[in-house]
């Protein structure tokens, strides 16, 4: 019914795509006007449906980034990668369950100021673990018939155990932060971030920067500001208001050591305790 039914929802009304646009950081945050979402839609139809409807939904409400490069060519880039959203909201349409006891659940995406949350009732199934997502170490499907009929359409299945890996290199070529997983009590969370904290989101739909963008660059000075006392990598995470350890050793902190602006305070970098400060005074 899900795969090829014509409204699946005149039998379980709760099997939809609830999507919202919310205009702060946090659900309750209002909006200039006072409204707490600035656009919502309730998604129904089957699987493939769905799918387009909720993606229909996010492009609508894109902020898009105009690049200018050297030889004044302009791109538009959109703020999230669309590939890695669509893998996502698959796997939840996909992947959800469908079950008596989640019945009248329904799955969510949340478009915030700094991140996209895509929730889909059930947690892992099975003996799967976080760990294990995307790789053929999958030990069990929850939905194997969906699965197996869409695999063989391949309009929205095509390889499995391909999604997962397609989101974290979508997002890690447009130079943003790995997807975060979540699995918790009753649900399973997948969380996408625009790599812009509270302190730097641009207001507006459409940005226009020039030359190549430059992640060290934007955050240079308040890291170097922060590590004038030594902190952790944890700490610096939390400070930026990011999730991704990889991105912030490999975009930020890392770069920023081979520019000699910032140090390791353990000369074994690998070290259990590492820490890093800033030679900003140094410098100077």
């Amino acid at each position: 019914m899900m795969v090829f039914g014509e409204y699946p929802q005149q039998f379980y009304p709760q099997l939809f795509i609830a999507c919202s646009i919310i205009p702060g950081y946090e659900l309750g945050e209002l909006g200039k006007i006072g409204e707490r979402f600035t656009d919502n839609a309730r998604i129904e139809g089957n699987i493939e449906e769905m799918l387009e409807g909720a993606m229909n939904f996010l492009e609508k409400n894109m902020r898009i980034k105009v690049v200018v490069d050297s030889s004044g060519r302009r791109s538009n880039i959109s703020e999230y990668p669309m590939v890695a959203l669509r893998e996502a909201i698959v796997n939840a349409l996909v992947h959800r369950d469908y079950s008596i006891y989640t019945e009248k659940s329904y799955i969510r995406v949340f478009k915030y100021k700094d991140r996209i949350e895509i929730e889909s009732p059930g947690t892992l199934y099975g003996r799967n673990r976080i760990e294990q997502l995307g790789t053929d170490t999958m030990l069990e499907v929850r939905n194997s018939t969906i699965v197996q009929i869409l695999e063989n359409q391949k309009s929205i299945l095509e390889n499995r155990h391909s999604g997962i890996p397609t989101m974290k290199s979508e997002m890690l070529k447009n130079d943003l932060p790995e997807p975060e997983f979540i699995n918790q009590r009753g649900s399973f969370k997948v969380i996408f971030y625009n790599g812009e904290g509270k302190s730097d989101t641009v207001e507006g739909k459409s940005d226009t920067v020039e030359g190549k963008s430059d992640t060290v660059h934007k955050y240079e000075f308040e890291i170097l500001e922060y590590c004038k006392e030594a902190r952790s990598k944890k700490e610096i995470m939390a400070y930026l208001n990011m999730n991704s350890s990889s991105y912030v050793s490999r975009k930020i902190l890392i770069p920023l050591i081979q520019k000699g602006k910032l140090q390791y305070t353990n000369p074994n970098k690998n070290a259990k305790n590492q820490k890093y400060i800033s030679m900003l005074e140094k410098l100077d």
